[in-house]
């Protein structure tokens, strides 16, 4: 704790309770590391459990990276979604930081290199939360750490993505710790750095509030500080930014859309909530443990520490944000294990064992452990495991590849392309840098553009418009279309009109041109 603060009640840290807990810095600095390790043969195993890299818009994300670093100090111009948001006067990437840190992976092979940018930054991401059990001196820190890394199956999926994500896990760690230490001005430049690095910075926000909320319930005083501080490094980063202000916009229209309680057009399913036996199944350990956490947390003791409330607030944010959407699965389980750590953690120090002298209590304890231990083990081993084969079956990685090299060998530079699943852009862009596309990365970004275009698409990619050449001709300025290869309502429009000949098809993709007049 800085010793610049205010005069105020001392709360002692877990390791407090244990006299000369605390180990010396160079242990600490070796125990991080030995866990990164760990992490990183963990997540490694998964991520190359298939050859595929997760999540389609990790191809957009490793292609963008290589196109900064090929055209650095400049940034390139977007031009391949012209009529979407993203279009090439209004692009605004709001993951340039985490653009720029995947650059190294961008040499050789870039389905390798993100695969490894995606082990690399998940286990950086539980590293660090790792780290503040250690510069806590928590005890049973390895026991957490599994938890930490197994206590979700849709989380250690999900930080299997080359995604922005674990990077944000990354920076709220730190800033876990700037805040709990009230380091408030490298907290400002922390919220400056997350806002070029991913749209959801005001998570950051939310943590310094977090904070204020349990100095409020455990000291009864307003602690303004923190949020100022990382308010104005937020600010900061909103106006000193390479796109401002398109960023401003970008980020207005993010928030309209996914803050609503209904969304206009069908977004990914990441945005919509899991089936209540869903949640239960694949994230119930997490869910158990925070529910653990809660039933030990000692509401009367609550200015001793502030930390075990903290983190109280902070994983009950994410869980409401969990029950609103999937996607914020990748916050709730690691910090609802941080919650138990710190909750549990004192409960199990303190814990009065004389109950236990006789060989019969002692039997049933260790028992007790025994089978706690074993169904701990199993259950992380199914959560692994589970991981493990979704990523092994993870869809093609070259899906679309000899359909885009086709358009590239076959059409003018700079063709519009017309795409019936707004999904395929990012592996279409990772083949082909040659053509525009009608839209991708997110529906809303066509739907903000013009939201009676994005009607047209939806009808035309439906199979819904008996005259869909012309509609993709005059509409979208397109010749030529790009879809998968088997019964869909599109394709079945398509044989009935006679209005497009099949230029490329395989297994799974074919390309088409409108006829002539």
């Amino acid at each position: 704790m800085s010793i610049q603060e205010e005069a105020r009640p001392t709360s002692p840290a877990v390791s407090d309770l244990v006299p000369g807990s605390r180990p010396k810095r160079s242990r600490k600095f070796l125990e991080i590391v030995l866990a990164f390790a760990v992490l990183f043969a963990l997540m490694f195993t998964i991520e190359f459990a298939g050859p595929a890299i997760l999540d389609n818009d990790g191809y957009y994300h490793i292609r963008w990276s290589k196109m900064l670093r090929e055209s650095a100090p400049r940034v390139p111009e977007f031009k391949w979604l012209p009529l979407t948001k993203l279009n090439e006067r209004d692009y605004a990437d709001h993951h340039f930081l985490f653009h720029v840190l995947l650059i190294p992976f961008t040499f050789g092979d870039l389905r390798l290199g993100a695969k490894l940018a995606a082990a690399v930054f998940s286990s950086l991401a539980l590293t660090t939360l790792f780290a503040l059990l250690v510069l806590y001196a928590v005890r049973f820190r390895w026991l957490w750490l599994i938890l930490l890394a197994a206590s979700s199956q849709p989380f250690l999926y999900r930080m299997s993505m080359t995604r922005a994500p674990s990077l944000s896990i990354v920076l709220l760690g730190i800033g876990c710790y700037l805040i709990l230490e009230r380091k408030r001005i490298p907290l400002a430049l922390l919220s400056f750095a997350f806002v070029w690095a991913y749209s959801l910075f005001p998570l950051l926000l939310g943590l310094a509030l977090a904070y204020s909320a349990a100095i409020y319930v455990s000291e009864r005083r307003v602690e303004f500080k923190t949020p100022l501080a990382s308010i104005t490094g937020l600010a900061a980063g909103l106006v000193i930014n390479p796109y401002f202000p398109k960023n401003l916009s970008l980020i207005r229209e993010h928030l309209e859309m996914k803050l609503s309680s209904t969304y206009p057009v069908e977004v990914g399913v990441e945005w919509y909530p899991y089936e209540t036996w869903a949640l239960a199944e694949w994230s119930g350990l997490a869910l158990a443990v925070f529910f653990a956490a809660l039933f030990a947390f000692d509401f009367k003791q609550r200015a001793r520490d502030v930390k075990p409330l903290f983190f109280l607030v902070v994983s009950t944010i994410f869980l409401l944000m969990l029950l609103r959407s999937r996607r914020f699965v990748e916050y709730f389980p690691p910090f609802a294990v941080l919650f138990a750590a710190f909750t549990i953690t004192p409960k199990l120090i303190e814990l009065k064992l004389t109950w236990c002298k006789r060989a019969l209590d002692r039997t049933i304890a260790s028992t007790a452990a025994a089978l706690a231990t074993a169904v701990l083990i199993v259950w992380t081993s199914v959560n692994v495991r589970g991981a493990y084969t979704s990523m092994r079956e993870e869809t093609d990685p070259a899906k679309f590849k000899s359909a885009a090299q086709w358009l590239v060998e076959n059409t003018p530079a700079d063709s519009m392309v017309f795409n019936t699943d707004w999904d395929h852009f990012p592996m279409l862009f990772y083949y082909d840098t040659h053509n525009k596309y009608v839209t991708g990365l997110d529906p809303t970004y066509l739907y903000d553009r013009d939201p009676e275009l994005w009607k047209v698409y939806e009808r035309v990619a439906g199979g819904d418009e008996k005259d869909a050449a012309s509609i993709i001709r005059d509409r979208f300025y397109a010749e030529y279309v790009v879809t998968e290869n088997r019964g869909s309502y599109f394709m079945r429009s398509v044989e009935a009109s006679g209005a497009f000949e099949t230029v490329y098809s395989d297994r799974d993709v074919a390309v088409l041109r409108i006829r002539g007049d």
